[in-house]
């Protein structure tokens, strides 16, 4: 997620990752939603700016996650990435987060892309949610238990143990969520293409073509696109597509910016490019995606 301030809707509230919550400064944290009082269970919109895994234990309604929305279930994990919007539609919501900032990992392993390599985090293309069975919650119960015992008893090798500890949690994770979705998130595995990956999510408002990502990286636009395709399965001008419209169908149904202004917030040179292009790529306008979404908002409301 880029550092854009067209990353999210103006008017949403952003929640920002507590450090000092404990005797020393923490860049980690697990606890069970009963225990903290400032969890946002609100059909408000708003959006984190850490990372955040949420295994439900108890409870019925729905999550919204920028244009989707899961049914909630006990033994379900929900994923979100800094910069999504988030919605809760439930009354009786129980269950044990896992959240952290990107920086948790970055000071340590100084890999700017190391998140982007779990399937469920940033993906476009699988579901941000997973279903356990019996044997996988207990597990995962109980490693999120050891790193709350953790928290609660600091020692100067703690950060270190926790780092360990939640990196063991979400590659166990992964290998579930690979097990039954396949490898669905593109890899990064080489520089140029992990270089693209960062610049388009700080500069997709501003720059739509390939040439102009393909300039920055000093490439020809037919290399950059061999290098997508070998690498991520797609070309790199259907990766500047998803990032762009997966904008705009944040903002049209968590927003109420204006076809035009967004139009223009999204870098289109005026409204009715934007609309044609939009519907080439979804199927209806703008307009009718909006309407759509909010009537599918006020249903969840009104169950």
């Amino acid at each position: 997620m880029g550092d854009s301030v067209f990353s999210k809707p103006i008017d949403i509230k952003a929640i920002n990752f507590v450090t000092n919550k404990y005797q020393q400064k923490l860049l980690v944290d697990v606890a069970w939603i009963h225990e903290m009082p400032s969890f946002r269970k609100t059909t408000e919109p708003y959006t984190l700016n850490f990372y955040d895994v949420t295994l439900i234990t108890g409870g019925t309604g729905s999550f919204w996650l920028d244009e989707k929305h899961y049914e909630l279930k006990p033994q379900q994990i929900l994923f979100t990435t800094p910069g999504q919007v988030r919605r809760w539609y439930t009354e009786n919501l129980e269950g044990i987060c896992l959240f952290f900032p990107a920086s948790f990992f970055l000071k340590e392993f100084n890999d700017p892309l190391l998140l982007h390599r779990f399937n469920y985090f940033h993906t476009k293309i699988g579901p941000e949610n997973l279903v356990l069975d019996q044997d996988q919650n207990r597990a995962l119960v109980s490693k999120l238990s050891t790193m709350q015992h953790e928290i609660a008893h600091l020692r100067t090798d703690s950060q270190d143990v926790l780092l360990a500890k939640v990196y063991d949690a979400l590659l166990y994770i992964n290998r579930i969520y690979t097990k039954q979705f396949g490898q669905v998130q593109e890899k990064t595995q080489y520089a140029k293409i992990s270089k693209f990956r960062h610049l388009l999510d700080r500069q997709f408002h501003r720059y739509h073509k390939v040439a102009e990502y393909a300039s920055m990286l000093a490439l020809t636009p037919g290399h950059l696109n061999v290098l997508c395709n070998a690498q991520l399965g797609c070309s790199a001008s259907t990766l500047i597509k998803i990032r762009l419209f997966t904008e705009a169908k944040r903002q049209l149904i968590h927003s109420n910016v204006s076809i035009e202004e967004l139009s223009e917030v999204l870098g289109f040179t005026n409204t009715s490019y934007f609309c044609r292009a939009f519907k080439h790529e979804l199927g209806c306008t703008p307009l009718q995606y909006r309407k759509t979404a909010k009537l599918s908002k006020l249903y969840e409301q009104k169950r």
